[in-house]
């Protein structure tokens, strides 16, 4: 078996678990009562049958059973469509399901890589911390701002630092909310590039060695956006508050770009000091 072989059939088994697992997750989320079904009195599985399910979304017991199984299927738009709307699923969820699915498709592996100028962009910036990330969320580069107030430097992961590195993490006042928010989205970008067998590597290892993310990555937590701004502890500066803008200014997602405002409140001349 070639290379690209097998790294072609270890992303279409990360694809399959990941439907397989999160199809689970949400029909155990969904009460019966949900879905205009009577909640009965001796229900041994929580939340709905799987007949119940194959009924709503008007698709074979036996074929809902094989998706949730992992089993290799190909399936069309109704038929995803069906099980979303039998769900309940959020338009969040609904295109996380289409992206494991495979519908659509996902980027390809060999989609061109963005031009160079990250870094004369991000010293662009001033008076506010700017970084930028590749599509497994490591750092590429930082203007100096953000070196000094979040303490990112190239080459690291986002990812690891919070959840391994708790000299990072403590310094979230709203930590809890701040991991769910990056493992929420930290999926639906992975969803995206499901054909990138670098993904599965990546959460292999964040699962195996980080008990924190693992807890929240089986949670299966869809459609988490930033709400309202960043609080963040500097230890030299105290509390500081931020508004967050993710930029593509490269034409591709492969590249973000993360610029935190300061909001009213937040000393913009001790930041400008710290790397004077």
């Amino acid at each position: 078996m070639s290379a690209k072989t097998e790294a072609h059939d270890r992303a279409a088994a990360f694809r399959r678990a990941e439907l397989a697992s999160f199809l689970r997750r949400k029909r155990e989320a969904t009460r019966p009562e949900d879905v205009g079904l009577p909640a009965g009195e001796r229900r041994r599985t929580p939340g709905l049958r799987r007949e119940e399910v194959a009924v709503l979304a008007h698709v074979g017991v036996s074929w809902y059973t094989w998706i949730e199984q992992g089993r290799e299927l190909t399936m069309s738009v109704p038929v995803l469509e069906g099980i979303a709307r039998a769900l309940r699923l959020t338009p969040a969820e609904n295109a996380y399901l289409r992206e494991v699915a495979g519908v659509p498709l996902s980027p390809s592996d060999d989609e061109d890589l963005p031009p160079q100028g990250q870094q004369e962009l991000l010293d662009s910036v001033q008076g506010r911390p700017a970084y930028s990330v590749d599509r497994y969320w490591t750092v590429m580069a930082t203007n100096r701002m953000a070196e000094y107030v979040f303490g990112v430097q190239p080459g690291r992961n986002c990812l690891v630092d919070f959840f391994m590195e708790e000299s990072v993490a403590q310094r979230y006042p709203h930590r809890d909310a701040v991991g769910r928010m990056l493992v929420a989205q930290f999926r639906e970008h992975a969803a995206r590039y499901a054909g990138d067998v670098r993904f599965a590597d990546l959460i292999d290892e964040l699962k195996e060695h980080l008990p924190a993310f693992r807890c929240l990555w089986d949670a299966h937590i869809i459609g988490m956006l930033p709400h309202g701004d960043l609080v963040y502890d500097h230890p030299h500066l105290g509390s500081l508050t931020f508004s967050t803008a993710v930029l593509t200014p490269f034409g591709v997602n492969d590249v973000r770009v993360f610029v935190y405002i300061p909001t009213e409140g937040t000393p913009t001349a001790a930041l400008l000091d710290g790397v004077a």
